[in-house]
């Protein structure tokens, strides 16, 4: 059996209260009470679904009694009760938010109606803050679930990123220790010159990977002591497409293409694969092909030996606007960044 919907009159005068009592007491479970505080009280003790009170009453008001009830229960709808109508008691009822008033006296049938809509008010509303409720445990599920696959991805990204490094370095280790160099190199690059956050990271992850097409060019050639011939040169050549065509089948590589794809192109158009001149060059090619370019000259090769820092730096501003972005190199001369 369905609990009855419960309503509370509050009236100083018995006669009218015991009337609506009297008129509401086979349908629903009425309560009553000779004072507005009285009322408050029960309401504090126990949920009422619709409140008819009294505008004339000593000590507190109706409309007094109405701010409060709204305040502390704001579903719950209230019908005020009144010997008088006026204009301003209305304007006073609807803006405090009462449902309706009702004037003394009564009809029954009065009664009856407007208790009626004020429930059906209730109910409606109830049902919208359910759907509502839904909605928003459903949105607050599906933002988790959200949550959880973009760290699902983020896991898999890095476990991705750390297994191609690792393939680097089974083809050959010193490309593993470069590439690794010139993340950090590419990262505080990057920092200096106040790249977002986010694509500093992104950049950082790109440059760990941006040799990874070595693992397709032979190994005679990778470890070969001494210089490239120009065959070997071209076959070398190969290793940024090759490195686009390992990890495009990845998704969330896909930020690191470019970098794999132009950190060997040059600012004046000389480079390759694609020949890109200036800024055409993707800003994130253009910081990796930097710092590739100072922890090569910076390590040993059995042909030379490493360049001091002082010499790299002259290497970079004597190659700034050919081979690299001068504004790059600007920032690494102005502002100090540490070389690897």
């Amino acid at each position: 059996m369905n609990e009855r919907e419960k309503i509370l009159v509050i009236d100083d005068d018995l006669a009218p209260r015991e009337s609506i009592r009297m008129i509401l007491k086979d349908r629903y479970d009425v309560l009553s009470a000779g004072g507005a505080r009285e009322g408050l009280d029960i309401m504090g003790r126990e949920p009422v679904d619709l409140v008819v009170i009294d505008i004339k009453m000593p000590e507190m008001d109706g409309i007094t009694a109405l701010r409060e009830i709204k305040k502390k229960y704001c579903d719950t709808e209230v019908i005020l009760l009144t010997a008088y109508a006026s204009l301003e008691t209305a304007r006073d009822a609807i803006r405090f938010g009462a449902f309706d008033y009702l004037i003394k006296p009564f009809d029954k049938d009065d009664v009856l109606l407007v208790v009626q809509r004020g429930l059906d008010k209730r109910r409606a509303n109830t049902g919208l803050k359910m759907e509502r409720d839904k909605l928003l445990n459903r949105a607050s599920y599906l933002e988790e679930q959200v949550h959880k696959a973009r760290n699902n991805i983020m896991t898999c990204y890095e476990g991705t990123v750390k297994a191609l490094i690792l393939t680097i370095d089974a083809k050959d280790h010193y490309t593993y220790d470069h590439s690794n160099r010139v993340a950090e190199l590419s990262a505080s690059l990057a920092e200096a010159m106040n790249v977002p956050r986010k694509i500093i990271k992104e950049i950082k992850h790109a440059a760990s990977i941006h040799d990874i097409g070595k693992v397709g060019i032979e190994e005679n050639i990778l470890r070969k002591n001494g210089r490239l011939t120009f065959d070997e040169n071209e076959e070398i050549k190969k290793h940024p497409s090759i490195g686009v065509r390992i990890v495009q089948s990845v998704p969330f590589l896909e930020e690191a293409i470019p970098v794999i794809l132009h950190h060997h192109e040059r600012y004046d158009g000389m480079g390759y694969p694609g020949g890109l001149r200036g800024k055409d060059i993707p800003l994130a090619a253009r910081i990796v092909n930097i710092a590739d370019a100072v922890d090569a000259m910076m390590s040993a090769r059995p042909y030379r030996n490493a360049l001091s820092p002082d010499r790299v730096l002259n290497e970079l501003q004597g190659n700034a606007g050919t081979q690299f972005d001068p504004e790059i190199v600007d920032i690494i001369l102005r502002e100090k960044v540490a070389l690897v």
